[in-house]
């Protein structure tokens, strides 16, 4: 992983290739993984070294190889997973069946799997059909649904389709019958100690059939949930589906609920990804939520931190050239987590200039995730403000956020970091000005400095200041 880092030429050597295709049986699963997404990034010269080291009767190593032909190849290896399928077990083979989706000349064979495979792998192919956006998709599950309708509500939690929307509202008006035979609502299924379904599911596999749907039929469900416990739930689904489909409806939606007064707040999480995400410049709600926030932190310390409002802020990033809104969806048949990247619409200067006046160490690190080294106006203006909050109170994790900065030659970042500690180390100290960005001059002066104060009584730490002394002179090296 560091070679990977410092010298990333190498993976392209021919004789690391395959040791790199090897890689992916790494017992440590961190290793591994970062195997199957370098191998990912090489591209389809990489095929003919995956293919050959797959073994259809493999175990978890065959199944990480088959991910990485899927990432290259997609749909165009479709005749690899048809052929590899005949022979394969257990994992692989659920893999390789999962791996059809990709094609929908697939979907007859699929169906087919259906009725002949069982367990796991008969709910991998009802998955990989899901997937396919089709009129034969919608009118086999259309069908199905009539006989298995808690295996298809089960399946739709992996889907997002026109279909699929208008087949779980029909799915889910129907399973809200109790175990006794009446008919209930969305939220008392949501009262799960006291209420059973008659089917063998339960509100949160409802729920979870809500990703990705949209359309009126949706947003009836939404409208008519009352959410009487203030559970994230139903705000967490309605915000991570407004990322996956971009519905403007579904925005309009999720700031509706949001100022219902029974609702208001409940629906956090929706609203600020809707307000990310919209059209119209929302630097004044941003202002009006972080002012509210700030005002209920004077008697809740924890409150900017606890809020729905700062989770969804963490989950902006500066990537590839843009700022993104990124959300992670957890794929059942796969057993992975997938992600969901989308840009923002919303000035990132216009958020930032707004949470730098709230001064919280929560919006700290959120902002620290959005800084883009080729601009400078917002490299200086987060700069400036993390040397002023350390300054203050020099943290280990805003040193850390003012490098990434790349602010130079900043004056009073030494004094704040030998005023605060009772103890420093030999290698703390010279640690600390090797990674201070700045010139050598500059970082000279600021190490004289240091040892001035030091003289004069100013810093009391522990420190072995004539080590200090001797290293400094010697040129900090």
């Amino acid at each position: 992983m560091e070679t990977k880092a410092n010298y990333p030429e190498l993976m392209s050597d021919y004789r690391v290739k395959p040791v790199l295709v090897k890689g992916l049986g790494a017992s440590y699963s961190e290793l591994a993984l970062e195997v199957e997404k370098t191998i990912s990034e090489m591209g389809k010269d990489m095929l003919p070294l995956l293919k050959k080291h797959f073994d259809p009767k493999g175990k978890k190593e065959a199944v990480r190889c088959l991910n990485v032909i899927e990432n290259i190849g997609g749909a165009e290896e479709n005749d690899f997973y048809i052929e590899q399928l005949e022979n394969a077990e257990k994992d692989v083979r659920k893999a390789l069946i999962y791996a059809l989706r990709h094609d929908e000349r697939n979907i007859d064979k699929l169906i087919e799997l259906t009725k002949t495979e069982k367990g796991k792998f008969k709910a991998a192919a009802l998955a990989a059909l899901a997937k396919f956006d089709c009129e034969k998709s919608a009118a086999f599950f259309g069908e199905y649904v009539k006989k298995k309708p808690v295996e298809v509500i089960k399946t739709m939690n992996q889907v997002s389709s026109k279909w699929s929307s208008e087949l779980t509202a029909r799915i889910i008006d129907e399973l809200l019958v109790d175990d006794k035979g009446n008919k209930i609502t969305l939220s008392q299924s949501a009262d799960v100690k006291n209420v059973k379904l008659k089917a063998k599911t339960d509100f949160y596999e409802l729920n979870a059939a809500l990703w990705g749907k949209w359309g009126e039929v949706i947003e009836k469900i939404y409208r008519e949930y009352e959410d009487k416990d203030k559970s994230p739930q139903m705000s967490v689904r309605l915000g991570d589906t407004i990322i996956v489909t971009g519905d403007e409806s579904l925005k309009e939606l999720a700031t509706e609920l949001n100022s219902k007064s029974k609702l208001k707040g409940h629906y956090d999480y929706a609203e600020t990804v809707a307000r990310l995400l919209g059209k119209e410049d929302n630097t004044d709600w941003f202002k009006k939520k972080a002012h509210e926030l700030k005002l209920k932190s004077a008697l809740d310390d924890k409150a900017v931190h606890n809020s729905f409002f700062t989770r969804v802020l963490r989950m902006v990033e500066f990537k590839d050239g843009k700022h993104v809104l990124t959300v992670g969806h957890y794929d059942d048949t796969t057993e992975m987590w997938e992600y969901i990247t989308v840009p923002i619409t919303q000035s990132i200067h216009a958020i930032t200039d707004i949470l730098i006046k709230s001064q919280s160490e929560y919006y700290n690190t959120a902002m620290g995730k959005w800084i883009d080294p080729n601009d400078k106006e917002l490299c200086d203006k987060l700069g400036n403000y993390y040397v002023e909050q350390f300054i203050k109170k020099p943290e280990p994790y805003l040193e850390n956020l003012i490098r990434k900065t790349n602010i130079r030659n900043v004056k009073g970042l030494a004094r704040a970091y030998f005023s605060n500690a009772s103890s420093i180390s030999q290698w703390g100290g010279r640690g600390f000005f090797n990674q201070l960005l700045g010139d050598d001059d500059f970082k000279l002066a600021e190490a004289r400095e240091i040892i001035e104060l030091f003289r004069k009584g100013k810093l009391k730490a522990k420190f072995d200041l004539e080590d200090f002394i001797s290293w400094v002179e010697s040129g900090m090296k």
